[in-house]
């Protein structure tokens, strides 16, 4: 009789540690989703950088060629090469 009841007392202390450590994973599962999430976003801007970094490399290394510059004083200030024609248009 006494060893029957002491088996409940078993019985019950397995059931909650089965119950912590149940929801101890299930924590540790969400925590890991989030995680992954976060480091797929960090991935994604990192090569998003390294993008950017490639593009403002090769602007710089344009900056030196003539036919670059050539181009953006004409587009950004609208300056034109001696000989060609300048059109304006009005809206």
């Amino acid at each position: 009789m006494v060893v029957m009841k002491s088996w409940g007392w078993v019985a019950a202390f397995c059931t909650l540690i089965g119950g912590i450590y149940a929801r101890s994973c299930q924590e540790k599962n969400i925590a890991f989703s989030e995680y992954a999430f976060r480091m797929q976003e960090m991935e994604k801007e990192m090569r998003l950088a390294a993008q950017e970094r490639e593009e403002l490399k090769l602007k710089i290394l344009s900056q030196s060629d003539p036919a670059w510059v050539e181009m953006i004083l004409m587009r950004e200030l609208g300056v034109v090469p001696e000989g060609w024609l300048k059109v304006h248009f009005r809206k």
